[in-house]
């Protein structure tokens, strides 16, 4: 069985069984084959915009026997993919603008499960999700190389989370939700210490009102 980094476990770990997985900057390929080793997908589909990683996932594909259950496609995002019931999609990696873009293109998206791991401005992804009819219905918390990486399982539906946008409410309920209270109020001292900002101080003195009855409940 291939070998994953943590945050990609977990994504693979919080995907749905399904008929097809499209995995959308797929880089080596590693989590559309484990997917499809696992049974987690019937048949995958590996996209990249880039044809360097392409042809490396396409070289892994053909070495765990799987070309035959596991497509590949130049493309950017999701353009010229046409989605059907039970896909599927995995997008990590990238920025939640980003994301958010590529979910906003392809309306058929409605229809699927998105697995999203945004390296930053995840409160826009959030905020978009709030904004055009998408719920974050699952958001875990993983360790990788000293960093706290969020994966986010995005769902047509009503959004449910405060308008602050830090976090949803399905992060509450997992186990390094107190770990990244502590990191966000971290970065938002270090903001209000450059900015002096009246609405900086807000979000930290709500960080740390959440710190302490979170801490209170454990």
């Amino acid at each position: 069985m291939i070998k994953l980094t943590p945050r990609l476990e977990l994504c693979a770990e919080m995907c749905p069984a399904c008929s097809r997985a499209i995995d959308v900057g797929c880089d080596h390929g590693y989590l559309i084959i484990r997917m499809v080793e696992d049974g987690k997908a019937e048949r995958g589909l590996a996209c990249d915009l880039r044809k360097g990683p392409l042809e490396n996932a396409k070289k892994n594909i053909a070495q765990h026997g799987l070309d035959d259950r596991i497509d590949t496609m130049l493309t950017d995002g999701l353009n010229g993919i046409e989605g059907g019931e039970g896909d599927v999609i995995t997008i990590c990696g990238m920025g939640g603008d980003l994301i958010a873009d590529i979910i906003s293109r392809a309306e058929w998206v409605r229809r699927a499960s998105v697995i999203a791991q945004p390296m930053s401005k995840q409160e826009r992804l959030r905020e978009f999700c709030l904004k055009n009819g998408y719920n974050i219905t699952e958001e875990r918390l993983v360790w990788e190389d000293r960093r706290l990486y969020v994966l986010m399982r995005i769902e047509s539906g009503e959004y449910k989370g405060e308008d602050h946008m830090l976090w949803s409410a399905a992060m509450e309920k997992d186990a390094l939700f107190g770990d990244y209270l502590e990191m966000m109020a971290g970065k938002y001292r270090h903001i209000y210490r450059g900015s002096g900002n009246a609405a900086d101080s807000r979000m930290l003195a709500m960080l740390e009102e959440k710190i302490r009855c979170h801490s209170t409940v454990l």
